[in-house]
């Protein structure tokens, strides 16, 4: 029993020697873990959100101070859009190409004389001018900013052409359209492409894209005229100068004025002896 005692004795001293030699290593070992967490948070910096400074002078000494605005307040950025030039004269063009618009709606609209009429095989849907010329305009802008642009010594000259010929193109849809002229419309047509002609050459002498911006204009141009004389070989005037398109329309105000009633005979009377007058004026009787 004494030798038990012994042992058993011994046994305890030996596990009370590993337990005071692992104290102090468990012990190293959360304080080194402790130190890397402290280091760690001591360490930490949120990520820097954008500050405003603020700076003021003072009177008597030329010190800036500078003062961070609270992270938590909204700060706005301001965006300097820069409109083209060319956006101006776009806009120009196609606003001018509008002022006839009125009259081509009046004499395409359903149930007009346009639609009476006897039209080219050619002849595109009405929906399709409208983005046509649109487009077209706003090439011919294009154009113009950049031979303005350009500031060639021969830029002032062109432009003076250039301006003509648009005015000779606002002026077509009043006469095709609003006096029904199909053969002085031809004629203003004609005389489009042929200005046209000559004021590409002297648009690509100052700036080749300026003068290629205006080839679609061109080839759009060249179809409009033969279009256009397709409708007066269609639409023939009489010996005093009145086409189909006139009667039609004419037709129609006699229909509006009778309240929409029949062609009645008396009507007829009367429109024959403006016709016989007419007939006799155009041949100086």
């Amino acid at each position: 029993p004494a030798s038990r005692n012994s042992t058993m004795t011994r046994i305890y001293q030996l596990n009370m020697a590993k337990m005071t030699l692992k104290r102090p290593a468990a012990a190293q070992l959360c304080l080194i873990v402790g130190l890397l967490v402290v280091q760690d948070v001591a360490s930490f910096a949120p990520p820097a959100s954008p500050a405003v400074v603020l700076s003021s002078r003072t009177n008597n000494h030329h010190h800036h101070h500078s003062k961070v605005a609270n992270p938590s307040t909204s700060t706005s950025t301001t965006l300097h859009a820069t409109i083209p030039s060319w956006t101006y004269y776009s806009l120009a063009h196609v606003i001018g190409g509008t002022t006839g618009t009125p009259i081509v709606i009046s004499g395409t609209k359903k149930g007009g004389w346009f639609d009476r009429i006897p039209k080219p095989k050619i002849n595109p849907p009405n929906f399709v001018f409208g983005p046509v010329w649109t487009l077209l305009y706003s090439l011919m802008g294009v154009s113009v900013s950049r031979i303005i642009k350009a500031s060639s010594p021969q830029s002032s000259f062109v432009l003076k052409l250039w301006y003509g010929h648009y005015a000779l193109n606002l002026i077509w849809a009043p006469i095709f359209f609003g006096l029904k002229r199909f053969r002085l419309g031809f004629m203003i047509s004609s005389l489009l492409v042929l200005t046209l002609g000559g004021i590409l050459p002297l648009y690509h002498a100052i700036d080749p894209i300026a003068a290629y911006l205006q080839i679609p204009y061109l080839l759009w141009l060249s179809f409009a005229t033969v279009l256009n004389y397709q409708f007066c070989v269609l639409n023939p005037a009489n010996g005093i100068g009145v086409n189909e398109a006139m009667r039609q329309a004419d037709l129609i105000k006699k229909e509006e004025e009778s309240g929409g009633g029949e062609y009645t005979d008396d009507m007829f009377q009367r429109d024959l002896k403006e016709l016989q007058r007419a007939a006799a004026e155009y041949a100086g009787l």
